[in-house]
């Protein structure tokens, strides 16, 4: 459409972290922000300069400049200088759904602080976008998106404009959408040099660019975005949007930011065409799928680390302010914040991503640590506080109690795994064999073992114990155990209590499934269930890598690539670790040896060969229907693709990866890619499990924080699902590879991302045989109770000579086994044995926030509607409060200012009965009291 109003927006693309470490990127940025000011300062003409839609810069200004804090404040307040809504600009698909909620909060708070949020969600250069984006940003009354990457075929096919309303899964939500098809710099570098007291060049340069993006606007309102990646402000702009106005008065510019452009479009009120779900296409920009898969370790840190604060962290501190009858705790707020900003430091793009140089990657551990430092301070001050308040002492003694903590909201059955550490010298002491019952005094099984480590220089030998039980506790709640260490369990001389089988074949099973290990190595699942077994699962394939940091390539047609898989490897040993009653356990242990890299001149795959030792742990546990595998890989080898497969014996055409509140549904077949950018590629994005399906089976596999995948479709038509752990390489970018041929950044050397070393992954497979989807196999939930285990806490000493106290200690399986002395708290226990603190009665309604209100003493529940129909749902609270009142907000806490598809009413003083439209997100507002 023909424009008559353009809209200039000076900006700057700041990318924290990337080819230069954080410092001295920072360095610049002081520059920069020292001449914007003096900008601003000297010339009253210059109407606004936007800050790439983040607050994080301005604090990493201040800390260097603190005295210029209030003048940015006056800019700000002045709309001279625009700020947020983001405090950093994530990676959309590498972090959680609650993280972008959190993301967003901390960055309207710090520009609310400095006068104003910018409410356009200008999020420029992420690597596509997901399908829920439209209601998250809706949540902080946001009307907008403005974005260039990702469109495939859709943008074409739909018939959109570079306006259009982007639609929410179940229309839970819609926004007006800007395609930056230009790119996010379509007037960078403006050319500033007079000719005869004019800027020619500049203004032919506008006039091309508008020219251009009239082909595809349905408004007639030009958006131009002047800057792109660390510019600095041009002084120029207000001169040449004069010189421009004066010749083209019937489309005159104006310098303001996105909203200001997102005002006048709406104003416009456009008939506009609709679009639905994600962007992962590559049709007008690289896409750059392969960061999902480089740099694993970072993925799987920060999956860990999320979950440690949303299901443990945040929930537990919540809960133990809730049932504090004496108002004695304090919820932690500052400090959850204050982790939360450091793991969300590591969520921009190229943090994340995995894209950057070495030395960014180093400093990313450092935050990681922090982050996760202060979250389980938080988890040991929150449950020892939590634990004092419930009654444990009983007439007996010597009985030695242990809590367990169900952080997901529905009543659970799962493993639990403790474990204890003493010196040597101390055997005696060790409580080997014990009696552990329930507050109810039920006798519950259990196995355990002992390993004596070797000693450290001149330190003494220590003994740790690992002790495994099944536990039955209550939704979002806990229950009592106790230990009794001087009575051995009734069932010590039981056949099915010995540790060891004296099988001779290589398998174990439960009543759900059965694993065969062959003598070549090959993995057998058989389903009891329908009697079909399974063959090659984590069958493991390896290939040449000649791509870089941002993306996987095979060889061109004049290289060679040899591949190599399970077939070729050596077989070690295979034994049972365990066949106990509870907990089985058996390993294989391989050797896989391949080419140690890539040939100098990169032609092929070099002929020396190097060891790969491969070691995989299945277990299977009692009454739980699902196979975990840990894997141990000592990676010696350069510039390759390590997966790992699971033949399916499905047949289908679509598949389902976990997302952000949403399961998103994928084609298995790829679109042609004619005329893209960047051909579509294979590999994509999940969250905690990919799964398949037809009219008699369900077939997932979960994993924890491995978030690259690709569905196979084998020649008989079966899928095979392939689960990225390994891609190493040694460039950050290149630009001479098959699935990408220009670059994506600096061609530097990235020793780091090959990824040498030993690393360990975490996967479990599980098989519904009379299941037909996902949802029905309850997949999404067996997801979050892999990703999120069972915590046990002992309140008190389990003797004087297992000094653990006030220590959080993660044992080899990741569960967090908490030792608490609580003899220092001085209250008086009131707590029942047994506590569900909330449960919700309908599996599709998944919590992904428990916390204390920003603003308020009330308590924030948000929850998700995981299916595609309208829920209903009770939302039971335990006894001790009282529901005062509750309301729905948007996520800033507040009253909501548009639609939310969802209805909530007190039913009793404990119930609240909820309504959720398909695949809304919902905020609770919750108040209460306590019931004395």
């Amino acid at each position: 459409m023909k424009s008559n109003k353009i809209v200039l927006v000076p900006e700057t693309h700041w990318d924290r972290e990337w080819y230069l470490p954080f410092q001295e990127f920072r360095a610049r940025l002081v520059i920069m922000m020292d001449k914007l000011l003096n900008i601003l300062k000297n010339d009253p003409d210059y109407a606004n300069f936007t800050f790439d839609g983040q607050t994080i810069p301005i604090e990493d200004y201040l800390e260097v400049r603190p005295d210029k804090e209030e003048e940015i404040k006056n800019y700000v307040q002045e709309n001279r200088l625009s700020i947020g809504p983001f405090y950093v600009l994530a990676d959309e698909f590498l972090v959680s759904g609650e993280s972008l909620i959190r993301n967003l909060m901390i960055g309207h708070q710090i520009a609310r602080d400095y006068g104003r949020v910018m409410k356009a969600g200008y999020i420029p250069d992420p690597f596509g976008h997901c399908a829920q984006l439209p209601q998250i940003l809706k949540g902080f009354e946001i009307p907008s998106v403005l974005f260039w990457r990702g469109f495939g075929n859709e943008f074409e096919e739909n018939n959109l404009n570079m306006e259009f309303n982007w639609e929410s899964p179940g229309k839970a939500a819609t926004l007006l959408a800007i395609h930056l098809i230009s790119s996010y710099g379509s007037l960078a570098d403006l050319k500033t040099k007079k000719v005869n007291g004019t800027y020619k060049r500049a203004l032919r340069s506008i006039r091309r660019i508008v020219s251009q993006l009239e082909k595809y606007t349905a408004t007639p309102i030009i958006l131009l975005n002047n800057g792109s990646d660390h510019d600095e402000a041009q002084p120029e702009i207000p001169e040449i949007i004069q010189q421009w106005n004066k010749k083209n008065p019937d489309k005159k510019i104006v310098q303001r930011d996105f909203e200001y452009y997102i005002d006048k479009v709406l104003e416009y009120n456009p008939k506009l065409n609709t679009y639905q779900g994600e962007l992962r296409g590559g049709r007008y920009a690289h896409l750059l799928s392969g960061v999902f898969s480089a740099r694993m370790w970072i993925k799987q840190r920060n999956t860990k680390i999320q979950y440690l604060y949303e299901t443990y962290a945040e929930p537990l501190s919540a809960i133990t302010w809730v049932l504090d009858n004496k108002g004695e705790f304090d919820y932690p707020s500052d400090y959850i914040q204050t982790g939360l900003k450091w793991l969300i430091k590591n969520h921009p793009h190229d943090s994340i991503c995995g894209c950057s140089i070495d030395q960014v990657h180093e400093e990313m551990k450092t935050r990681f640590d922090w982050a996760e430092q202060i979250g389980k301070e938080i988890i040991k001050n929150s449950v020892g506080y939590l634990s004092s308040l419930i009654q444990t002492s009983t007439d007996n003694k010597d009985l030695i109690p242990l809590i367990v903590y169900n952080p997901l909201p529905w009543k659970r059955k799962d493993v639990v795994i403790f474990n204890a550490i003493t010196p040597s010298k101390n055997k005696s002491h060790f409580p080997t064999n014990f009696t552990l019952i329930d507050y109810k005094g039920k006798e519950i099984k259990y196995q355990g073992y002992l390993i004596v480590e070797e000693p450290r220089y001149d330190q003494e030998s220590n003994i740790s114990g690992t002790f495994t039980f099944l536990a039955e506790v209550p939704a979002c709640g806990y229950k009592r155990y106790y230990i009794n260490p001087n009575q051995n369990p009734s069932y010590l001389n039981e056949k099915e209590n010995e540790l060891t089988s004296n099988s001779n074949e290589n398998s174990i099973e439960n009543e759900f499934y059965k694993i065969k290990i062959n003598n070549e190595g090959n993995i057998k699942v058989l389903d009891k269930e329908t009697g079909t077994w399974y063959n090659q699962i984590c069958f493991f394939e390896d290939k040449g890598d000649w791509g870089d940091e941002y993306d996987f390539s095979g060889p061109n047609d004049n290289q060679i690539d040899i591949e190599f898989t399970s077939d070729n490897a050596i077989i070690l040993k295979v034994s049972k670790l365990l066949d106990g009653p509870i907990y089985k356990s058996i390993t294989l242990k391989n050797n896989l040896k391949l080419p140690i890299s890539l040939t100098e001149n990169r032609e092929r795959r070099e002929d020396i060969f190097i060891d790969n030792n491969i070691e995989v742990n299945i277990s299977l546990y009692q009454g739980i229907k699902r196979i975990d595998f840990k894997i141990n890989v000592e990676n010696n080898s350069k510039d390759h693709r390590l997966r790992v497969l699971f033949p399916s014996n499905i047949k289908t055409d679509k598949m389902y990866a976990d997302g952000h509140f949403y399961i998103i549904p994928r084609q298995i077949e790829l679109p042609s890619g004619k005329n893209w950018v960047q051909q579509p590629l294979p590999t994509n994005h999940q969250k905690d499990f990919v799964s398949i399906s037809d009219n008699k089976r369900c077939f997932s596999v979960i994993n924890k924080g491995l978030p690259e995948y690709e569905a196979i479709k084998n020649g008989d038509g079966t899928i095979t699902l392939a689960i990225t752990l390994l891609r190493c390489v040694e460039w950050l970018s290149r630009d001479d590879f098959k699935t990408r041929n220009s670059h994506a950044g600096p061609q530097l050397r990235t020793p780091g991302a090959q990824c040498l070393g030993n690393h360990t992954f975490e996967l479990s497979l599980v098989i519904e045989g009379a299941k037909t989807n996902w949802l029905d196999a309850k997949i999404h939930l067996k997801g979050k109770e892999f990703n999120n285990s069972l915590m046990p806490v002992f309140p008190s000493m389990i003797n004087s000579d297992l000094r653990l106290m006030d220590k959080i200690v993660l044992n080899p399986t990741g569960i967090l086994s908490l030792y608490l002395e609580s003899s220092k708290m001085e209250r008086k226990p009131f707590l029942p044995p047994i506590l569900s603190f909330i449960e919700i009665d309908n599996k599709a309604v998944l919590i992904s926030a428990l916390k204390k209100a920003e603003n308020s003493n009330s308590l924030i529940l948000r929850v998700y509607n995981i299916s595609d129909k309208k829920q209903d749902t009770s939302l039971t609270l335990c006894d001790s409060i009282k529901v005062s009142n509750v309301s729905i907000v948007n996520f800033l806490e507040e009253t909501p200012k548009h639609h939310i598809k969802a209805n909530v009413e007190k039913k009793t003083n404990h119930q609240i009965k909820l309504n959720l439209g398909p695949h809304v997100i919902a905020t609770l507002k919750i108040d209460f009291e306590f019931i004395t």
